[in-house]
């Protein structure tokens, strides 16, 4: 099959040695731009190439061979890549963006299989849809409310993530908002088991690697949590629900954290069961989470 189409194209020239929380930048583009469920984007390693400051790249110089041009280039509808411009924004300190109309042709053939390569960003398959911080409260509370503490932690885990131009909230923003919210079971159970706000931060000195993928993270962060305020006989979602919710997805940052800091997500959940009344069903617990 064939189709024809006006699309724009979206190129962004930057360097091999550019990092974006750690990780390398031009990767990280290419999987947020897939995360928002743009139509496809490529990276190219240029073989010479130099910028305002005038330095030359190329591959002829050994020294210079880890720093060739980049250049990701991004072709969708104009409605969808001016939608990502904004974080592309935030993404870029130093390079250059073109944009441009193209006339694409696109061939496909009707009965291909899709496949996935081993190194390609797993989603979680889910009835929900992975949403965006700032729609990720409402998306909830479309099938559960949530309490006024559960929204508190949303609002302030998506200010953390937006605060260190980060496009998704992740784990430990999540558990740092849990933490801070003074009323919430969540902390409560924590604080039961020793661990604070400041000794969560203060372990976050170290070299921690924050790479996990934060969309996917939300989308399971929001299944979990509906499943186990149902679970426990719940019409609204509490911190007590996020904080089960997280211990259930590992590996994360925020549960390998707690770990280290000698919280297992096992006693965490019990802790919230017990301060939720449903201590008696802590049985019932372990045989619906076996992978506690």
């Amino acid at each position: 099959m064939k189709s024809e189409a006006e699309l724009h194209r979206l190129r962004i020239f930057i360097n091999e040695s550019d990092r974006w929380e750690g990780r390398p930048l031009y990767e990280t583009i290419i999987r947020v731009a897939r995360e928002q469920g743009l139509a496809g984007g490529t990276a190219l390693r240029g073989i010479e190439g130099f910028g305002a400051n005038n330095r030359v790249h190329t591959v002829k110089i050994l020294r210079l061979s880890e720093d060739l041009p980049i250049v990701v280039e991004i072709v969708d509808r104009p409605e969808r890549i001016a939608a990502f411009l904004p974080t592309l924004d935030g993404m870029v300190a130093e390079g250059m963006v073109t944009l441009e109309t193209v006339r694409t042709i696109l061939f496909r053939r009707e009965s291909r299989v899709a496949t996935q390569s081993d190194d390609e960003l797993q989603l979680e398959s889910s009835e929900f849809s992975p949403v965006e911080p700032a729609a990720g409260a409402a998306a909830t509370s479309a099938v559960l409310a949530l309490t006024e503490q559960a929204q508190k932690v949303f609002d302030a885990a998506n200010h953390s993530a937006t605060k260190s131009r980060r496009v998704f909230a992740d784990s430990v923003d999540i558990l740092l908002a849990m933490l801070c919210e003074a009323k919430g079971i969540a902390r409560r159970a924590l604080t039961n088991l020793g661990i604070d706000c400041k000794t969560v931060e203060r372990s976050f000195q170290d070299d921690v690697s924050r790479e996990e993928p934060s969309k996917a993270f939300l989308g399971r962060l929001e299944k979990r949590s509906q499943a186990a305020a149902k679970s426990l006989g719940d019409e609204i979602i509490g911190t007590e629900h996020l904080l089960l919710a997280l211990c259930e997805i590992r590996p994360s940052t925020a549960t390998d954290t707690l770990m280290r800091l000698g919280a297992q997500p096992r006693d965490i959940c019990r802790e919230v069961l017990k301060i939720h009344g449903h201590e008696v069903d802590w049985q019932r617990w372990l045989a619906d989470h076996p992978e506690m």
